[in-house]
């Protein structure tokens, strides 16, 4: 009686990577994630020799599962106190944020938002589990409205239920109809424009927490190649 060997295939490792949506750098199209933070998230997992796998959640809830492990990676976030108790960065920063932050006001509505001051008596929206800059974050004496999407954002914002959101244009313009934005979406004089870094960070409590060099030297790598100037170039021209 002849037996066959029973081969076992070596399965990629993967790394599941925590997704929010923000177009353009981060989308589902046909049931697919595309974008900029998704050709990044596969350049440095092939990179380092691995499968990126993403996985989508509302922003509050990606670092829900960082933080429990769940997920072993997050692309284009702030360096926050807080989040470092539960996530190591990546260096270097994938990019440095140079576009403002800006508020978003209904165009029918009268406010006045020409200064930090001028959010005091404001309901304002905010992603749940965002971060914005250090004065904003850390006031408590402001109203914010925690919501889900930068979709609720723009509709709370239309139907009147928030007075302002703070967003950059870029992660805006593509969820709103180009009539609607001209006809009831304005600018607040008032921005924030200093410059922030954005960074890959893993989980402390992911396999991959201990091999946070290796990576690092990985994306060093998509740097000095020229891969990641492609992807962004790249993702720019698709947009």
């Amino acid at each position: 009686m002849a037996f066959s060997p029973i081969i076992i295939a070596n399965e990629e490792p993967t790394i599941n990577i925590a997704m929010h949506i923000e177009p353009p750098f981060s989308d589902i199209v046909d049931g697919e994630f595309v974008g900029e933070n998704i050709e990044i998230g596969k350049a440095l997992a092939a990179k380092a020799g691995k499968k990126a796998h993403f996985v989508y959640c509302p922003i509050a809830r990606c670092f829900s599962l960082m933080q429990a492990g769940q997920a072993d990676m997050i692309i284009a976030v702030r360096k926050t106190a807080l989040r470092e108790e539960f996530i190591t960065y990546l260096t270097p920063p994938i990019k440095i944020q140079h576009l403002p932050l800006r508020f978003y006001i209904r165009t029918s509505n009268d406010i006045v938002l020409d200064s930090y001051e001028d959010l005091q008596p404001l309901r304002i929206g905010v992603l749940r589990g965002a971060s914005y800059f250090d004065k904003f974050d850390h006031d408590t004496q402001i109203s914010k409205i925690p919501l889900t999407t930068h979709q609720q954002l723009i509709d709370m914002l239309l139907k009147g239920r928030i007075d302002t959101f703070l967003e950059r244009e870029e992660s805006i313009t593509p969820l709103v109809d180009k009539n609607v934005y001209s006809a009831g979406i304005k600018l607040a004089k008032f921005s924030y424009d200093k410059g922030v870094g954005s960074y890959i960070a893993i989980s402390k409590r992911s396999p991959l927490a201990t091999e946070i060099t290796n990576l690092s030297h990985s994306l060093q790598a998509l740097f000095d190649n020229g891969e990641m100037q492609r992807i962004i170039s790249n993702t720019k021209k698709s947009n």
